[in-house]
């Protein structure tokens, strides 16, 4: 998997109806948008060679801060999702590939990882922001399991990959009598003009890479969604409508079953489904209207409720036609048994004190010209400091608050590498994730286990350009000390 610059056309859809074609020159993968789909199986051993051909830049050399942009043409891969080592040349988002040079990854995929839906992204502390902003991303699916399921290994796939690609006209870095569309500043990356009636730009958010796409069902079909937020910054919410018709009363219902690549083991009946980056929601949808009868022929969109701009709200097209196809869903039942992990009940819990993992946003200067800063447990992330050690086999709960300025940053995406956690939702039904929104105010209790894996990795918000100003900490598994005779025996 090559990195290199690549010049994409990205449709902007203006008020009028008119379209407009930008050329936006953007570090990639491949040369593509998005990045290839990776398909894997349990047991698998997945093998990457990547090869960096970005070119060098200034902000590579000399000393830098932890924090902040810097490094932006310096990358690595994270495996997003996976329960896979965390070391070596595995899911180690400790790495560092420079211009010009290459690295083998080889991340071997356990007998019993569960199927679902994961992805793959740069992870270099610094220029993770400018690099997803890019676009560098792409899907990891591990494929068996709930796959083979009645109603679901005859629906049709389509792996839907969201990403908000923040580029504007910058004088090029590399040939300063040029402009072009690039993502180069960080600054760009807090610039969402399109996420706001102020210019209405006719930029949306791209599925695939490309803009506003049109899918084509029959009526009665069913179709299998794996949706990733694979954007930097804002929320979706999805919701299925009628072109024309009345959002509130006429959308389309859809059906939950998987939540960030961990199958839930039921059928939830949904209208509108969130997402934060770094989510992934896989859904059934079938062409068929609230009454349970086939859709009538006609054009049906899948829209983002969070949007205000009511010309940019609109993400995809969903055109019903032809004659109808009788397809089933899955039973509720048939599901139950893919659900891959058992609750964390009181009595496994190895520690009564909870880890803490609090966020905050620090107003250093008000606006007109805004300065944060972004915390994590009250420091700024230092790749230096000794990481907070966690115990191989210990099972604990984790307290996730979150303090700040709720007027620019609402709320932060824990995520964690390595093991997901467990939480309990709305409804009171335990819910695995492997990223979690957390609003400014308010506080949640994760369950975890620290299983199979030793070695050295992250937690921070999935808002990436959070991340690089500092919003991370390093943690560590370790092996449980050996008291036999005071010393540290072997480790078995």
């Amino acid at each position: 998997m090559t990195v290199q610059y690549a010049t994409h056309p990205i449709r902007r859809v203006l008020a009028d109806g008119q379209v407009q074609v930008d050329l936006v020159n953007l570090r990639s993968y491949n040369g593509k948008l998005v990045g290839p789909v990776m398909e894997v199986r349990p047991g698998d051993t997945l093998k990457v060679l990547l090869k960096n051909q970005l070119p060098f830049k200034e902000d590579m050399v000399g000393d830098h801060p932890h924090n902040g942009p810097h490094g932006s043409n310096v990358t690595n891969l994270h495996f997003h999702g996976m329960h896979v080592s965390p070391a070596g040349n595995s899911d180690n988002v400790m790495l560092s590939i420079g211009p010009n040079q290459q690295f083998e990854y080889e991340v071997k995929i356990p007998s019993d990882h569960p199927a679902g839906t994961h992805w793959y992204h740069a992870h270099k502390h610094g220029a993770v922001g400018i690099q997803l902003g890019s676009g560098m991303a792409g899907p990891l699916i591990v494929r068996g399991g709930i796959d083979g399921v009645e109603g679901i290994r005859e629906a049709r796939e389509r792996i839907l990959v969201l990403q908000q690609i923040p580029y504007k006209m910058v004088t090029n870095p590399y040939d300063e009598t040029q402009q072009a569309n690039m993502v180069e500043e960080f600054g760009q990356l807090f610039e969402f003009t399109w996420l706001s009636e102020l210019v209405p730009q006719g930029r949306r958010v791209t599925l695939n890479g490309e803009t506003l796409p049109t899918f084509q069902m029959r009526p009665g079909e069913v179709e299998r969604w794996r949706f990733i937020h694979a954007g930097i910054h804002f929320p979706f919410r999805l919701r299925l409508v009628r072109e024309g018709g009345n959002p509130a009363t006429e959308s389309i219902p859809y059906y939950l079953i998987a939540m960030d690549g961990i199958t839930t083991g039921r059928l939830d009946k949904v209208d509108e489904t969130e997402m934060h980056p770094g989510y992934r929601e896989d859904v059934l949808v079938q062409a068929v209207g609230r009454d349970g009868k086939p859709l009538a022929q006609g054009t049906y969109l899948l829209v983002d409720e969070v949007e205000q701009n009511p010309q940019a709200k609109v993400l995809a097209r969903i055109v019903v036609s032809g004659p109808p196809k009788k397809m089933k869903l899955p039973k509720p039942q048939a599901l139950a048994p893919f659900a891959p992990f058992k609750p964390i009940l009181d009595e496994e819990l190895t520690s009564h004190t909870p880890q803490p993992a609090h966020f905050e946003v620090q107003m250093l200067q008000p606006p007109p010209t805004p300065v944060f800063k972004f915390l994590l447990n009250g420091v700024e992330f230092d790749a230096h400091a000794p990481p907070r050690k966690l115990t191989l086999g210990a099972v604990e709960e984790w307290l996730v608050t979150s303090t700040g300025v709720p007027e620019f940053f609402p709320g932060h995406p824990f995520h964690i590498h390595t093991n997901p956690f467990q939480f309990t939702d709305a409804q009171g039904r335990i819910v695995w994730k492997d990223t979690l929104f957390v609003p400014v105010g308010a506080e949640f209790r994760l369950r975890t286990r620290y299983k199979r894996y030793v070695g050295q990795f992250m937690l921070h918000c999935h808002i990436v350009s959070h991340e690089d100003e500092g919003m991370m900490e390093l943690l560590e598994v370790v092996p449980p000390k050996q008291d036999a005779g005071g010393g540290h025996g072997p480790h078995h």
